[in-house]
């Protein structure tokens, strides 16, 4: 069984990277083609890895004396190496893919975005408007609903559950907020062109324009439910230092990130109708492991929760706006970098795919 392990911890990385290689290629790699790249990434992945393992003073390749924690950092170190080094290779090896083509796909991102922010901007205001028009509370019920969640959890996990976590009503508030923000993007994005149908058959758009305008949707929300974190910040007296200024990054990193996942689902969600239903049933799965209700890095024997933390991004930002706004700690810089750099890469996956594809979207829906 060890041994099983250890060949998956070495096959596994490399299989990621020739996915996304043939991802970039649309699909059009020949068989021959797949083994010689899939060798090359097998051989770069590993030594890549292994030389990060002796660095840390791993030497030798002994699959018995192997300790879990270790197959699962090395497993994420190739998945890491994998999803970067298809980019340079494509540009080293594909005639198709260039740096004049990311040049130019770059500048034509960025001129889209600035060219169509301002209709994002006020979609999401008229969105915003329509969604309280008829309520008798108005904008108050982007107060009430979260306020309420966060006092039926409390209940449930600081009262029957006996959490421990301090200032924990802010604590909860914190997870579902960041959570919701993430959650209700990426399950809007799956049906964002098939609900938008009236638009795009009529006028041309980036379709990640009408993704860009739900996210400010549900960003308003998430910015006046931290809103409400400070009241409760001042209410329960939290103490407040320098580090507070790394919520902004925090943020950032969780706008991009969802932005990367979001452009990728809702181009999946084009072809696959029943893609809402099986989004919404692992988001809810994934709910649990982000430590939205606790502490997942306390609440998990170690050191399998501070691995889970960092390598579940959205975890990984919870527990770190937690530590920046309760306890005065600041987050792993490194690893910060790390989600924002393979935000971006999501993000250029995702534009690069829409660009691709987007032609064909209208005669699909």
């Amino acid at each position: 069984m060890d041994i099983l392990i250890g060949i998956a911890m070495f096959c596994i990385p490399p299989l990621f990277a020739l996915v996304i290689h043939n991802y970039l290629r649309h699909g059009e790699m020949t068989g021959k083609r797949k083994v010689i790249f899939y060798a090359v990434y097998f051989l770069v992945i590993n030594l890549l890895s292994l030389g990060i393992s002796y660095l840390r003073g791993v030497k030798g390749i002994q699959f018995a004396d192997m300790t879990m924690t270790y197959k699962i950092k090395y497993i994420s170190v190739g998945a890491v190496c994998g999803f970067i080094l298809p980019f340079p290779v494509c540009l080293l090896t594909e005639d198709i893919i260039t740096f004049g083509g990311i040049k130019r796909y770059s500048a034509r991102f960025v001129r889209d975005v600035i060219k169509y922010l301002p209709y994002a901007v006020r979609s999401a205001k008229a969105d915003l408007r329509s969604e309280v028009s008829n309520s008798y509370l108005d904008w108050m019920w982007w107060l009430i609903e979260p306020f309420c969640m966060m006092l039926i959890y409390t209940l449930i996990f600081g009262v029957v559950f006996h959490a421990s976590e301090q200032y924990f009503p802010i604590f909860i508030f914190i997870g579902i907020t960041m959570w919701g923000f993430f959650s209700r993007s990426v399950s809007g994005s799956v049906n964002t062109v098939r609900g938008s149908k009236g638009i795009i058959t009529k006028i041309y758009m980036p379709k990640y324009i009408l993704l860009l305008s739900k996210m400010f949707v549900n960003g308003f929300k998430m910015m006046v439910s931290f809103g409400v974190v400070l009241v409760m910040m001042l209410f329960f007296r939290v103490p407040i230092n320098w580090s507070i200024l790394y919520a902004v990054p925090v943020i950032i990193v969780l706008f991009l990130f969802t932005f990367g996942v979001g452009t990728i689902m809702m181009h999946y969600g084009v072809y696959v109708s029943d893609l809402g239903y099986i989004t919404g049933i692992v988001l809810s799965m994934l709910m649990y492991f982000t430590g939205t209700f606790y502490d997942v890095a306390k609440r998990i024997p170690a050191p399998f929760g501070e691995m889970l933390v960092k390598l579940n991004p959205v975890a990984f930002l919870i527990s770190s706006m937690r530590g920046v706004m309760l306890y005065e700690t600041a987050p792993l810089v490194g690893m910060l970098c790390l989600w924002g750099g393979l935000s971006v890469i999501l993000i250029a996956l995702g534009a690069f795919t829409i660009y691709s594809n987007e032609n064909a979207y209208v005669k699909i829906i």
